[in-house]
C-alpha cells in the first residue's frame, strides 16, 4: 500500500507539473492546489457526486459504488439515469460506504477526489495521500453543492447552461399548474413500521419551493431547528402532516414498487389515508426515490415533469365523485 500510494503521488506530481494549478478554499476553509482543468476525478459519492459529475460531462476515473444481494456493482442512480456501470463505462469501482479500496484510489492517480464535507477525518487524511481532496458542502439549497461540484471539476461553464434550463422550465411549469402557489406540502414515508418526516429531500424540496410550494408548520419547525433531511417522529403526530399535497418515494434499488410506499405507511398507522385529506382526496404522489433526493439536473427536471403531471394531469378523487 505505501509503495503504491509513494507511486501515485510521483505520478500525479509529473502530471501537475505540466497542467495550469489554482487554489479553491473548500467547505471546511481548506485550501487546497488543483488542475484548472483536472483530467482524472474521483467522486466519493455515487448518486451525489459521480451523477453530477457525469450529466456536467467531467472526466471521472472513479467511484464509490455499491453491491446487489448476488454481488453485482453498481452506481446508484447513474445506472437509472445513463446506462452506466463499472463494466461499461472505464469508471474504476473504489469501495463501498465505510469499506474504502485506497490502494485502489492511490492507483488511479486522481488529480482531484471529491467528498463531502461532513465525511470521517481519518477517512479523509487517507485520500489525501492519494491526491487533493475538495470537500464539497451540504446544504438545503441544491444548487449549492452542485456549483461546488462544477466549479472544482472545472465544468462552471456547462453549470450555468444548465442552470438557466433549470429556471426557465420552472417559469413555464409555474404557468402549467398554477394552483402551487402557496399550497402546502409534507414529505413523509414509513420505514420499519417507524413514521418518518423530512423537513428536506434534497432536489425534491428544491423543485416543490421554486413551484411556489410551502413546508407544513411541522416540517418548517424542524427547518427552523437546522434539519437538513429528516427525523422519526411519533404515529400520534400523522395529522400535523395533513398538507394540500403529500410526497413519499418508493426505491428502485430495493426493488419497491410504487405501492411499497403506502404499503409501509399502513404499517405504521392502519387507516393513515384516512386521516390525511391529501390522501384521502387523491393528492398522495410517490415517486422513484432516486429521481427525487439528487440535485443534479436530470433528477429536478424528471421531477418538475412529475409533479406537473400528477397535479395538472389528474383530478382529485373528491372531484372525480
Amino acid at each position: 500500500m505505501r509503495l503504491v500510494t509513494l507511486l501515485a503521488a510521483i505520478l500525479f506530481a509529473t502530471a501537475t507539473a505540466a497542467q495550469d494549478m489554482r487554489t479553491v478554499t473548500d467547505a471546511s476553509g481548506t485550501e487546497v492546489e488543483i488542475p484548472v482543468q483536472p483530467e482524472r476525478i474521483i467522486g466519493m459519492h455515487d448518486q451525489s457526486i459521480t451523477l453530477t459529475l457525469i450529466e456536467l460531462g467531467a472526466p471521472v476515473v472513479g467511484s464509490m459504488g455499491r453491491m446487489t444481494d448476488d454481488g453485482t456493482l453498481y452506481m446508484r442512480a447513474v445506472d437509472l439515469f445513463y446506462g452506466l456501470d463499472f463494466e461499461n463505462s472505464g469508471i474504476a469501482f473504489v469501495g463501498q460506504w465505510n469499506a474504502w479500496d485506497y490502494e485502489t484510489i492511490a492507483g488511479l492517480s486522481p488529480d482531484l477526489i471529491l467528498e463531502w464535507e461532513d465525511a470521517d477525518a481519518n477517512h479523509i487524511e487517507k485520500l489525501r495521500t492519494a491526491g487533493p481532496v475538495v470537500l464539497i458542502p451540504r446544504s438545503n439549497e441544491a444548487f449549492v453543492s452542485t456549483r461546488a461540484i462544477a466549479d472544482a471539476a472545472g465544468v462552471m461553464d456547462r453549470f450555468e447552461f444548465e442552470r438557466a434550463r433549470y429556471t426557465a422550465l420552472i417559469e413555464d411549469a409555474r404557468r402549467w399548474v398554477p394552483q402551487l402557489q402557496g399550497a402546502s406540502y409534507a414529505k413523509i414515508q414509513g420505514w420499519d413500521g417507524s413514521l418518518e418526516v423530512y423537513a428536506g429531500y434534497g432536489g425534491l424540496t428544491q423543485v416543490l419551493e421554486d413551484l411556489g410550494m410551502v413546508r407544513t408548520d411541522f416540517a418548517q419547525s424542524m427547518s427552523d431547528r437546522g434539519v437538513i433531511w429528516g427525523e422519526t417522529v411519533s404515529a400520534e403526530t400523522m395529522p400535523e402532516h395533513n398538507a394540500d399535497y403529500l410526497f413519499d418515494t418508493f426505491t428502485v434499488a430495493y426493488g419497491d414498487t410504487a405501492a411499497s410506499p403506502f404499503e409501509r405507511l399502513n404499517d405504521v398507522l392502519p387507516g393513515w389515508c384516512d386521516i390525511l385529506t391529501a390522501c384521502a382526496e387523491g393528492r398522495y404522489i410517490v415517486l422513484p426515490r432516486e429521481h427525487s433526493t439528487g440535485t443534479n439536473f436530470g433528477s429536478l427536471e424528471r421531477q418538475i415533469y412529475y409533479v406537473v403531471t400528477h397535479v395538472g394531469g389528474r383530478p382529485s378523487l373528491a372531484a372525480v365523485n
